[in-house]
């Protein structure tokens, strides 16, 4: 029966350690995680050195070295002491961390054992003060030096453009706004910013890319065709992010990633701050004065009043 226990428990245990490992390669591969926190030992990142000590656990795992494990579970909760303090104090908060955390946690009551409480003891603080001595956090954002604003003009209007690539009326206005948006540019009347609004599912995997051409290279007539070729691919049912790359590298335009998250964030908040619920919808800044412009003509209308 004992032998049978812990065969059930190795196997939960491989169960559980896949999991942490799936956490730590989601992390690495989502594009918007974590933009906020990172960390580092010895200048390797903590993602590198989790799939190294899950590596090590499924080693001894399958080698049936109980003492080992438990001493390394008991490293890594005083790991996940120091960590989840040092983002309790930052106030910055890694859910793929925390994911990761909860299944050392499980993995430690799993195979705890009473007897060795003093080895636990030990590996816990030797864990926490390990990190105390070698961790180098950051709570800085990341990527700040690569916030991306489709936002063009130095004139005195402001004005948010909202659109959908989705959206039918969006897609036949835009052609005509085309010439007014660039006159007005030149004459140095507008600042116009593009806010891609998400009321369909597949908009922000057209915004990400759109972002991603602004990041390789940011020029109104460069951004107007970009659009057009984005709302031709939406009008074409296009909604898989390899045949959207695919058709934008057709059309000849290039692409450059980067963790858009904050220009999403940025977003939302004109959203928000506009009470934006449809599209096409502008939002004109005139002095103190804010007017709201919603539908086909009445934007255009509204456009070609500016001249």
């Amino acid at each position: 029966m004992k032998g049978l226990k812990n065969s059930k428990k190795r196997w939960i245990n491989f169960i559980l350690l896949l999991i942490g490992i799936g956490i730590i390669v989601y992390y690495s591969v989502c594009e918007e995680s974590c933009a906020y926190l990172k960390g580092t030992i010895f200048g390797i990142e903590l993602k590198y050195l989790g799939l190294f000590y899950m590596g090590m656990l499924i080693a001894f795992n399958f080698l049936k070295r109980e003492l080992i494990i438990l001493s390394l579970l008991s490293l890594g909760i005083g790991a996940e002491i120091y960590l989840i303090g040092f983002q309790i104090v930052s106030g910055e908060y890694c859910y793929y961390c925390l994911g990761f955390g909860a299944v050392v946690v499980f993995l430690f009551i799993l195979n705890f054992k009473y007897s060795k409480k003093a080895i636990i003891g030990i590996s816990i603080i030797t864990g926490f003060i390990l990190f105390v001595v070698l961790f180098k956090g950051m709570v800085t954002p990341v990527y700040a030096d690569e916030i991306v604003l489709p936002s063009f003009g130095n004139g005195k209007i402001e004005i948010r453009l909202y659109t959908d690539y989705f959206c039918g009326p969006c897609r036949a206005l835009e052609p005509k706004l085309e010439p007014l948006i660039k006159d007005l540019l030149k004459k140095d009347i507008i600042n116009i910013i593009f806010i891609d609004t998400p009321v369909h599912t597949h908009t922000k995997l057209y915004s990400r890319f759109f972002l991603y051409s602004l990041k390789e290279k940011k020029e109104i007539n460069h951004v107007l065709r970009v659009r057009t070729v984005l709302f031709e691919a939406a009008k074409n049912k296009i909604t898989e992010q390899e045949k959207l790359e695919e058709f934008l590298k057709n059309k000849k335009i290039r692409l450059k990633p980067f963790d858009v998250t904050t220009t999403l964030n940025i977003y939302s908040s004109f959203i928000k701050e506009d009470k934006i619920n449809a599209t096409p919808t502008c939002v004109i800044f005139k002095g103190n004065k804010k007017e709201t412009f919603k539908g086909y003509a009445d934007i255009l209308k509204t456009f070609e009043s500016l001249r």
